[in-house]
């Protein structure tokens, strides 16, 4: 029979594709504070004396806390039952830490077993936060349009804008985290959680006006991501999102960057017709799940 336990970081990073690789971001988010020791679990089995499963807990700076780094051995028979284990073992984690929400990402075209992943969720109790679509497009070196600047995150407008964009989204991310901090609090703590030291400048559109938008973008080996696109209201409808977009699909392809990818609700429409109109098409979808650890059972 199965179980789970804690594991070392080596003994985690061990079931990864690219164990060196794997350990090296993982002892970068320790010593960081986002991952903590006793939040990596592993599901081992007996009867073939190995690991077979692995799953993470990873706060970001904004405080929301995500199951990651899930991964099963390839060909076991028995995919839904092992999630089952692993999400039991995160809600234990996530109780005796005091976390209060955990999520969970299901995204179709990266998972062997994405069926066996939602069945096991809805059975231990995890409930559909939010319907997104995961998209990607091509990098084009078109010429960057008016009124584009390169920004600092940490330069004050942008946080008013994000504030301003927040306080009005289509996004249930946004909605939840205004709900919880207010604007300014919420923006601040999302513009953290994206920024990355050394990594691209994130760009901006200066209206007649002020800054009215802004698209962060977040560098990954192999794509940079659209991490968050926003336009203050008042500038709405007058093509901001689309020129930001289109800078960042311009920056992507200057860096040499494969693929650009973004994330939207299913139903920001808004936002997705901007994307779509860029060139950005729909790689999968996605469905976000939530446990509210305070709802269970202990």
């Amino acid at each position: 029979m199965t179980h789970i336990e804690t594991a070392t970081p080596e003994r985690f990073s061990a079931l990864a594709p690219d164990p060196t690789a794997d350990l090296d971001r993982l002892r970068r988010n320790l010593a960081g504070g986002s991952v903590r020791p006793e939040h990596l679990l592993v599901v081992t089995d007996p009867s073939v004396g190995t690991d077979v499963a692995r799953v993470g807990i990873f706060t970001h700076e904004d405080g929301a806390s995500l199951t990651y780094a899930f991964q099963i051995v390839p060909g076991r028979s028995d995919a839904e039952r092992i999630y089952g284990v692993l999400f039991d073992g995160v809600a234990g984690a996530a109780r005796s830490s005091g976390l209060g929400r955990v999520l969970a990402t299901v995204v179709d075209a990266d998972e062997g077993e994405p069926r066996a992943k939602r069945a096991a969720l809805a059975a231990a109790g995890w409930e559909v936060d939010e319907d997104r679509l995961e998209l990607e497009a091509t990098p084009s070196a078109s010429l960057r349009g008016d009124g584009i600047v390169e920004i600092d995150p940490s330069d004050p407008e942008v946080v008013a804008v994000m504030a301003a964009a927040m306080a009005q989204s289509l996004d249930g991310y946004d909605q939840d985290q205004v709900a919880a901090l207010g604007p300014a609090a919420a923006a601040a703590a999302y513009r953290d959680m994206m920024a990355r030291p050394g990594g691209p400048p994130w760009l901006a559109h200066r209206g007649p006006d002020g800054l009215d938008g802004v698209v962060a973008i977040m560098a990954f080996p192999e794509d940079w991501c659209l991490g968050y696109l926003g336009v203050a209201p008042g500038a709405r409808r007058r093509g901001v999102g689309t020129a930001l977009t289109n800078a960042m699909l311009t920056a992507s392809a200057a860096a040499g960057v494969p693929s650009a990818t973004a994330s939207v609700a299913v139903g920001n429409e808004p936002i997705r017709a901007t994307l779509t109109g860029v060139g950005f098409a729909v790689r999968s979808p996605r469905t976000d799940f939530v446990l509210s650890i305070a709802d269970q059972v202990s």
